[in-house]
């Protein structure tokens, strides 16, 4: 199957539970990114998570074949975190290393 880059944002606070749970379905290296997003957070967040001006998160990054995505998601889902977390996944159409 084709590989893709599934991308986890959540709070600062639950990165470590987060990829935890990745790491238990996964053997894909997990990028951990801190992120700040300034503007109107989604309009389906509910009270206690909009932002109006600044928000930071964690952005938790790993390339996987798109047949793991399920389990990745629903290990993710079962793991214990403070608030909801957001995932998109893209194709990856190439990739390489350049020595």
């Amino acid at each position: 199957m084709a590989d893709i880059l599934l991308t986890f944002h959540c709070a600062s606070r639950d990165a470590d539970s987060v990829t935890d749970a990745i790491r238990a379905v996964s053997e894909a290296p997990v990028h951990i990114v801190e992120q700040t997003v300034r503007g109107w957070d989604f309009g389906d967040a509910s009270t206690a998570e909009r932002v109006s001006g600044l928000l930071r998160r964690s952005a938790l990054e790993l390339i996987a074949d798109e047949d793991a995505l399920g389990a990745l998601v629903g290990a993710v889902t079962q793991s214990k975190r403070s608030l909801p977390v957001r995932w998109h996944a893209v194709p990856v159409s190439a990739r390489g290393r350049i020595a």
